[in-house]
């Protein structure tokens, strides 16, 4: 017991010394350049095109050193290592404040690691990037500057592509939107959700494109729209309904064709609009006014008339052309047996 008090007291100074830096705002902090240094104004030149530090002496040599950059006010801008022309290591840059702005890792000039950036004067990040060989790779973190510094977007990328959810919060940490990528392309559950983290809208898609079924609920839960579809296509039950549950709008896709009933209602679920498809053909069409009477747009047995006028006409072309062919045909053989 003895020996852990005496440890704890001799640990206490530097304990004591970090706990002091961490209570201390990051711009009482502030690192002061030295007098005499490596001044990266004066050192080097970046050439963007190759991404290469290039020493000013004669802008044709690769540059291989540590320099700083500093502000007028003497606070330190920005330390960074290079190695043959290229960052390497860990590079840190600051505020005019003195607080930290950035973190950045790299691997012979190429982002490689964590990557952070701060708020200014708080010491809070603002954002949070992983990177392999320049591409990000992993989490793209978004922080809000509150005192929780609380994350308010993440996504999560592979080879540079979203891949994996995508969420964002509330300022309180409650999920807003949560949507799932597959290699770049939108692939699963897409919701969004209100501040109380009750669900708005329930997605769904495959490889990029819309699939399954689509709803949008009202505030208490229950369903205002539902859509079915597959693969990109409408595919099935279109339907809009009102809080109370009674349908406002009604159609039916069978690969993106209209078929059945595609109904419009007033507000107290009467029917005010009737178009009746069959296979993408419109054969049938009727309206309805406020005290319930029906306009005929298009009647079907009208529909079921033009239809059989329309393939009688087309029956008499097909006869005429038959009858054309055989005279043709009847000539040939009479001269062939001159």
């Amino acid at each position: 017991m003895k020996n852990l008090i005496l440890i704890l007291i001799a640990l206490c100074p530097s304990l004591c010394n970090i706990l002091a830096q961490e209570s201390t705002p990051c711009y009482k902090r502030k690192r002061i350049c030295p007098q005499k240094y490596n001044d990266c104004r004066n050192l080097v030149s970046f050439d963007e095109e190759s991404n290469t530090y290039l020493s000013k002496r004669d802008n044709s040599m690769l540059y291989s050193g540590t320099c700083i950059s500093c502000y007028r006010n003497g606070v330190m801008q920005e330390q960074i290592t290079i190695v043959d022309g290229k960052r390497n290591g860990q590079d840190t840059s600051y505020y005019n404040s003195g607080c930290p702005q950035s973190v950045q890792n790299f691997v012979l000039g190429k982002l490689n690691g964590t990557s952070v950036v701060f708020f200014d004067s708080t010491n809070r990040k603002e954002r949070e990037i992983t990177h392999v060989n320049n591409v990000v790779n992993g989490n793209y973190i978004l922080f809000d500057n509150n005192e929780k510094n609380d994350t308010i977007f993440m996504e999560n990328y592979k080879n540079g592509k979203p891949d994996g959810a995508k969420v964002e919060y509330y300022e309180n940490s409650k999920r807003a939107k949560v949507v799932q990528y597959k290699n770049g392309l939108l692939d699963g559950p897409h919701q969004t959700f209100s501040p109380e983290g009750k669900i708005e809208v329930d997605y769904f898609y495959k490889e990029g494109k819309k699939h399954g079924k689509w709803k949008i609920y009202y505030p208490d839960g229950k369903v205002a729209r539902c859509e079915e579809w597959a693969n990109g296509l409408r595919n099935g039950e279109f339907k809009t309904t009102d809080e109370l549950g009674k349908i406002v709008s009604q159609a039916f896709y069978k690969k993106d064709i209209s078929e059945g009933k595609h109904i419009e209602n007033f507000n107290d679920g009467k029917p005010k609009h009737v178009t009746v498809y069959l296979k993408g053909e419109k054969i049938e069409e009727y309206t309805f006014d406020d005290y319930g009477v029906r306009t005929d747009v298009i009647k079907l047995e009208e529909k079921n008339k033009k239809k059989t006028k329309e393939e009688k006409q087309e029956s008499n072309g097909n006869k005429q052309k038959d009858k054309e062919k055989k005279d043709k045909k009847d000539k040939k053989d009479k001269k062939k047996k001159k």
